[in-house]
């Protein structure tokens, strides 16, 4: 990301950007305070670190990126740190933040566990220690509120029955498996597991968004099983989003290998590597392309977007946030690149989509987004 709004930078002290490009670097820079008119190229070059700090991650203001050429989107990726940036419609009258808005803050660690009995445990209330115990395994809770097992001995019989982990919206939460391996779940989702998994098999089942870092076993593969598809490995790292909202299921490879198939065709996934399954079509494809930053933002406490459409974006909103959201009037079609940390308060983030046109209103907990 940074590397490419690096090379922008350099191609307008060159003289080698389009007019397009220019306007883009030059707005940059009109937003450094003692700036009032667009620059030279001499100016530019003189203060091109004082830009590139403006645009540094380590920046704390929210911006957006309102992509109106889509084919300067194509080649030039700007997204930068932890806010967003826009360039369309710069003098736009800004809404005022919505009280109902600055209420509503951002998720945190919530989950609830569902034990083999059907016993429920809400994880937000339990206290750190022990939780549960079954056939020889502890379920601890830790310090740092994730949820851990712990093996205390081995049962002589088979064990079956399994525990389901559930994030609400608004949730998030980190789980350490039997076998030792760890499991981090967005938002809205399920993950159902056995409290002692099979000699010759380790199965999970997932709906929603989980980032998996796979314990090391060649002797039992672990599973991952989604309503459309299944994947297998013996130790890796990957990330997986399936919700059921969505029209794709993406796994990412981050480390190892991943053996990724529904009813037509298998992927073996590499490093840096995503399947890409069309619940709509069921074709499942292989992106070599892939932005890992932008697919494990969410682990990393950011929303991240690359050519996102207002109503996807408003899909992970809805999700962090826990409210509903419904439109009115014609919706604008236009993308949007940029990040903004998870962090920020709903009226901070929708101050921003304000700025360029998209007009929301808050009753309660159900966001209307009308457009023009």
């Amino acid at each position: 990301m940074e590397k490419n709004a690096k090379k922008l930078l350099d191609k307008y002290i060159s003289g080698n950007c389009t007019p397009e490009e220019m306007a883009i670097v030059e707005d940059w820079y009109l937003q450094l305070p003692f700036e009032k008119e667009a620059p030279h190229h001499s100016i530019i070059a003189s203060s091109k670190q004082e830009v590139w700090n403006q645009l540094s991650p380590r920046g704390k203001s929210l911006k957006l990126i309102t992509v109106k050429w889509l084919a300067v989107a194509a080649s030039i990726v700007l997204c930068l740190g932890v806010g967003l940036y826009f360039i369309a419609q710069r003098n736009a009258d800004p809404l005022t933040a919505k009280t109902e808005l600055k209420d509503i803050l951002p998720g945190g660690n919530k989950a609830m566990l569902t034990l083999a009995d059907g016993t429920v445990v809400n994880l937000d209330d339990a206290k750190n220690g022990q939780i549960a115990s079954q056939s020889g395994i502890i379920i601890h809770k830790t310090k740092n509120g994730q949820l851990e097992y712990i093996i205390k001995e081995i049962p002589n019989a088979p064990v079956t029955g399994s525990n389901t982990i559930s994030t609400p919206r608004g949730g998030q939460y980190q789980v350490s498996l039997p076998d030792g391996t760890k499991v981090w779940l967005n938002a809205a989702t399920t993950l159902k597991y056995p409290y002692a998994f099979a000699k010759n098999e380790r199965v999970v089942e997932l709906n929603g968004e989980a980032y998996f870092e796979v314990s090391k076993d060649h002797t039992r593969p672990f599973k991952v099983k989604t309503d459309a598809q299944n994947i297998e490995v013996l130790g890796t790292h990957f990330n997986i989003n399936a919700y059921r909202d969505e029209a794709i299921i993406k796994t990412t490879l981050l480390e190892g290998s991943v053996k990724v198939s529904n009813a037509s065709r298998t992927i073996n996934l590499h490093p840096g590597e995503q399947s890409k399954l069309n619940i709509n079509t069921a074709k499942l494809t292989l992106n070599q392309q892939v932005d890992i930053d932008k697919e494990m933002a969410w682990k990393n406490n950011i929303f991240s977007f690359d050519d996102d459409d207002l109503q996807s974006i408003m899909r992970q909103i809805s999700r962090w946030y826990d409210v509903d959201v419904v439109y009115q009037g014609k919706i604008t079609s236009e993308k949007y690149i940029g990040e903004i940390p998870r962090s920020s308060n709903l009226a901070e983030v929708f101050k921003i989509l304000e700025l360029n046109h998209v007009h929301i209103d808050a009753k309660g907990r159900v966001l209307t987004v009308t457009g023009n």
